[in-house]
């Protein structure tokens, strides 16, 4: 599963952002990398600048600080403009629709929070579309850390049913967002940003697969487990992509992977079961 329309609405949004009046130093920020987000609403409602300043502080470390910028109306459309110098600017622009074709509706099978406890996306009325443009040089993982905090801040300031992330092709119960941006160290942050795709592997084994390690430039995950062990098999899918993402680059082919110094699990490339042209790498639990 990938976005359809996630892309797309970004772009509307920067055009929207700019024909209302953005500042210079915002414009600059268009052609660096863009972190995505939809905040689901059960009511059209932008937050206060100074409650998701005051909310960030929680998520970021002490050393990094929200500014609010200010905010721009046209019509139905509001844009809060916050600044994380020396990082990077963030927008967050109320739409008051739903994200168009139940696409965020679908994508809530591919969280873990639904796949763990059942949860089920209620109806929203409004989203806020949350974009972060890093100011670079400090890597690919960091921006996404601090785009996780931004969206968890966006998200305990709201009226929030609802987090699409549309380049981890899921939907997260909010309360499971801000309980896990709340978390240290990478693991648990990583799985709201890769949802999971869950399929049968023959008769007695079960697969998972990643879906949103493209935001760290990495290739998708793609782990077999015999289907009673799927406890482990979680654990260790998570284990695995926390590894490479703090790692920074893929896994060759023929490595060795493992959860202790005795486990030796061999790391192959193979074809996307989703994706034509894709390949990702695949381990096999015994």
């Amino acid at each position: 599963m990938r976005s359809r329309f996630g892309w797309l609405a970004a772009l509307l949004t920067l055009a929207a952002v700019f024909a209302i009046g953005a500042a210079p130093d915002a414009r600059a920020e268009a052609g660096k990398p863009l972190n995505l987000a939809f905040v689901l609403l059960s009511e059209p409602a932008l937050p206060s600048g100074e409650a998701i300043a005051r909310a960030y502080a929680r998520f970021a470390p002490k050393t990094e600080h929200l500014r609010v910028k200010g905010t721009t109306s046209k019509g139905k459309m509001s844009v809060l403009e916050l600044d994380l110098s020396p990082h990077g600017t963030a927008f967050v622009a109320l739409m008051p629709v739903p994200v168009p074709q139940g696409e965020a509706d679908e994508a809530a099978r591919y969280s873990l929070s639904a796949i763990g406890t059942g949860w089920k996306l209620g109806p929203h009325k409004a989203h806020l579309m949350v974009t972060f443009h890093g100011a670079g040089g400090d890597g690919a993982l960091a921006a996404l850390n601090r785009f996780t905090s931004l969206v968890a801040a966006v998200t305990q300031s709201a009226p929030a049913v609802g987090v699409y992330w549309g380049e981890a092709g899921a939907t997260h119960d909010p309360k499971y967002v801000v309980a896990t941006a709340a978390e240290p160290g990478i693991v648990p942050r990583i799985t709201l940003w890769t949802g999971v795709s869950m399929a049968r592997d023959g008769a007695s084994r079960l697969s998972l697969l990643s879906l949103g390690m493209k935001q760290l430039g990495l290739p998708e995950l793609l782990l077999t487990a015999p289907k009673g062990d799927a406890g482990r098999a979680f654990e260790t899918f998570f284990d695995l992509l926390a590894y490479v993402a703090e790692r920074g680059k893929a896994l060759p082919d023929g490595d060795t992977v493992g959860r202790s110094e005795s486990e030796r699990l061999p790391v192959h490339y193979v074809a996307s079961p989703i994706k034509p042209g894709e390949r990702v790498w695949r381990v096999d639990l015994e």
